[in-house]
């Protein structure tokens, strides 16, 4: 009696983790579906499928053999919850330490930067001295960018954050703020996208503030992570990765 439940026992074990593979697989060939920020360009468009992450992903997924689903563009917060709520697979530019993801390393890194106009002759040294200033930040930047940045936060009565990357630009240089938190590429690309609306050609002063930032993916289920890791690693270590970077 006790043999055949052993028997048995080892029977359902094995159909269990033929059942989960065959799942992972079927995953992988069905290729793999992100969720990222709608307002990150150069690093996706909104308008069609492209940017510099993008053109990472796909050039390292080609090379597992693995290929882009879809991309699905949203608000940080509601990007966050298309993945724990499994409508998609994996989160671009994840924050650090969510329970239910699986990281991989950096698929490129930012550099978030203070912007002020020059004519405000603000002085930033520090991120302390940015508890003054009227400051518009990017959404979720109290949980990006460090703990200072977030002791700062709770000490800036005028600090807010918004989902609109091109609103920041808009309210920089029409003086409804001293200063916006963006990353460096982001801020370029839509200061040149707002020209014809306001007069962007105004002299800006950049403060690098916060050291470069690794970007990860994160995704529910580690087959996948693992999959992505060994194709970003990959990658990384080709001329075509700094030929995507320098192309943007």
């Amino acid at each position: 009696m006790t043999h055949l439940f052993t028997q048995s026992l080892f029977w359902l074990v094995v159909f269990l983790w033929s059942n989960s593979s065959t799942a992972d697989s079927s995953a992988l060939d069905e290729g793999i579906s992100f969720a990222a920020s709608n307002t990150i360009a150069p690093y996706f468009y909104p308008q069609q499928p492209g940017g510099i992450q993008y053109e990472l992903l796909n050039a390292a997924l080609t090379r597992q053999n693995m290929f882009i689903k879809r991309v699905t563009l949203a608000p940080n917060r509601r990007a966050l919850r298309l993945v724990l709520s499994e409508a998609e697979d994996c989160l671009v530019n994840a924050p650090e330490n969510i329970p239910q993801l699986h990281y991989t390393q950096s698929l490129n890194e930012y550099q978030n930067s203070v912007f002020t106009l020059t004519d405000s002759r603000l002085l930033l040294n520090e991120v302390e001295d940015l508890e003054t200033i009227s400051l518009l930040a990017f959404q979720n930047a109290s949980k990006f960018l460090g703990a200072r940045f977030s002791q700062m936060v709770k000490n800036n009565p005028n600090y807010n954050e918004i989902d609109n990357q091109q609103s920041q630009i808009f309210m920089l240089f029409t003086g409804r703020v001293q200063a916006i938190v963006l990353e460096r590429r982001i801020f370029e690309f839509y200061r040149q996208m707002l020209a014809t609306r306001v007069d962007t050609s105004k002299s800006v002063t950049e403060f690098a503030l916060f050291k470069k930032a690794p970007r990860k993916v994160a995704c529910r289920n580690k087959r996948i992570v693992q999959r992505l890791d060994a194709a970003i690693a990959d990658l990384r270590n080709t001329p075509q990765y700094q030929k995507i970077l320098s192309l943007h």
